[in-house]
């Protein structure tokens, strides 16, 4: 029963984030970068109250060892945000980001100096073949069109390299975990309050983005950051009850929801190399994290969510 609560709380929390954050970019494109400052900024303002108690309450991983995770996070968080001003369509972006598993995969077998299992390796062959027929079936088609088509190849290569950090992400928070003991909602706080002072650096931007925005925007984005708020406390809650797999199907699923919504609500351009490529995404993520139902697991990651 606890598992049910917490489970259709990270399907409520995430898709209304994501569902909202796409009506957001439909409207305000140059708004990614101030919305996720807003979520940051809430997070830890909840945070320093409820798990520091105003700063009263240390720490029980030495603020030392987050400086590696956070670094990893932040990029990872701010890059997919990023990309939604890039002309990346919302339907690939949630397919390219179902890619986690083959990249874990290939950065553990380099930190690790291990040999993928059979599974892994078939798994992580049908899940790259799906991104690419969905990353062909997302690109512009018009090719007059320059400045689009570049724009959009960037944001691709952004989100392919948000995978390998959020690979790193996953692996330095279990490290943490494992030395140190779970501590969830002091991780939730502390990799977002350490990163809080870098938006200093976007600061003119983001000044100029608010007030550009209309009171509906803004209300938006109201309703984003506390789904999203709710989304992450979520899913660490879930991750302190469940193993990693049952934890990253749970997602797995979310996304393909999220993606169905998306296409019905918005009408978005869902072609059929987005199906084949959804449908390869699911069967490869099915088969990869089959080989873990018999193993004891790690924390999930952040980027999962």
């Amino acid at each position: 029963m606890g598992l049910s609560r917490t489970t259709v709380h990270v399907f409520a929390g995430c898709c209304s984030s994501a569902f909202l954050m796409e009506i957001l970019m439909a409207r305000k494109p140059s708004s990614a970068n101030l919305v996720t400052f807003l979520q940051f900024f809430f997070i830890t303002l909840y945070g320093f109250i409820v798990t520091t108690k105003f700063g009263l309450i240390g720490p029980k991983i030495p603020l030392k060892q987050y400086v590696i995770l956070v670094a990893l996070f932040f990029i990872t968080t701010v890059a997919n945000n990023y990309v939604y001003a890039l002309h990346v369509p919302t339907t690939l972006h949630m397919i390219i980001r179902s890619a986690s598993s083959p990249a874990s995969m290939l950065v553990y077998c380099c930190v690790k100096k291990q040999y993928p299992k059979l599974n892994n390796a078939v798994g992580s062959i049908l899940i790259s073949i799906g991104v690419a027929l969905a990353m062909y079936g997302g690109a512009p088609t018009d090719e007059g069109n320059k400045g689009t088509f570049l724009y959009w190849s960037i944001g691709v290569t952004i989100l392919l390299a948000t995978l390998i950090t959020g690979a790193f992400t996953g692996i330095q928070q279990e490290r943490l975990y494992s030395k140190y003991g779970k501590h969830p909602n002091e991780m939730l706080f502390y990799t977002h309050a350490i990163p809080m002072p870098v938006f200093l650096g976007i600061y003119p931007q983001l000044k100029d983005t608010s007030a550009d925005l209309t009171a509906d925007t803004w209300f938006l984005i109201a309703l984003n950051i506390l789904t999203q708020f709710y989304c992450t406390h979520s899913v660490h809650n879930l991750a302190t009850k469940e193993t990693s797999v049952t934890v990253t199907f749970i997602l797995t699923i979310r996304k393909f929801l999220s993606l169905l919504l998306s296409s019905i609500m918005f009408k978005n351009n869902l072609t059929v190399y987005h199906v084949i490529g959804t449908v390869l995404v699911a069967i490869g993520t099915y088969v990869y994290f089959d080989f873990f139902t018999s193993r004891r697991q790690g924390p999930v990651s952040m980027k999962d969510k």
